[in-house]
């Protein structure tokens, strides 16, 4: 895949893909990356027509994190300058993966290191390449953890290996971070891409307003009481019924149809 924007974003019935078309810096994103990584996304959440978002990356790499070269270490003002803005898209980018209210699906067709294990983390479903490898890197690199990390890796994989895996440097092949629950399934070669759109394609013709429902509610679960969460919980029902989803399901349920046409076939 060739082009000089380091940042694509294709949009194909109802299926958005975003690439990080890096390439030769194993997709490492720089500010100008993402920055337009982060109106892609802008885009996406605006447009009715989408359904959901695919993150994937160009060549053999998905993201290895941000673009340390470049930087200036004999000059501390500017490299702790560089380093906040970075930082700042960084995390920007990601609230708009967490926010946005339509499901995100990581394709994890190679290396994700650092900032890029935190958008698998992110992402609501990740499937992987047999390829893929994961690496948290901030300790190699002597800089503290970010990329949502603080917020993500425990939760999805337990205090224990969240520990093991920041402190010492452990590198996850595609089988063990399906294991970990870092990715939903692996695949390989000749699978992996008809998968992912497959999956694309289930996500995308789902209610996109009742995973909007799913997405909020879990994340905000993780700060609330069972009290808050329960009342969220009922409020989204209420607001729910008013949609004409509603309707036209609970009328199939009642008349003893299917309704179950909307399910994500994990294979």
């Amino acid at each position: 895949m060739s082009s000089e924007h380091p940042i694509l974003l294709d949009i194909d019935n109802g299926v958005a893909t975003i690439t990080f078309n890096r390439p030769r810096a194993k997709n490492s994103l720089n500010v100008e990356a993402l920055q337009r990584l982060y109106e892609a996304m802008g885009t996406c959440e605006d447009r009715a027509d989408v359904g959901v978002v695919v993150l994937t990356g160009a060549g053999d790499a998905f993201c290895a994190g941000v673009n340390l070269k470049g930087y200036e270490l004999d000059e501390r003002a500017a490299l702790r300058a560089g380093f906040r803005e970075v930082a700042m898209w960084w995390h920007q980018m990601l609230h708009r993966i967490v926010r946005i209210p339509k499901p995100v699906l990581a394709a994890v067709n190679g290396i994700a290191v650092g900032g890029g294990l935190g958008m698998v983390l992110a992402a609501d479903i990740a499937l992987c390449h047999e390829r893929a490898t994961f690496y948290a890197s901030w300790m190699s690199n002597g800089v503290a953890n970010d990329g949502g990390s603080s917020y993500t890796l425990a939760r999805i994989v337990g205090f224990r290996r969240a520990m093991e895996l920041m402190l010492t440097n452990r590198t996850l092949d595609a089988r063990e971070a399906v294991e970990w629950g870092i990715c939903n399934r692996m695949y390989g070669d000749a699978d992996f891409a008809k998968n992912v759109a497959a999956v694309a394609r289930q996500l995308a013709d789902g209610p996109t307003h009742l995973q909007a429902y799913v997405k909020e509610t879990f994340h905000e679960g993780w700060r609330r009481s069972l009290e808050e969460c329960t009342e969220h919980e009922c409020m989204n029902i209420l607001k729910s019924l008013d949609h004409p989803y509603a309707a036209e399901r609970l009328g199939a349920f009642k008349r003893g149809e299917r309704t179950n046409s909307i399910q994500v076939d994990l294979k």
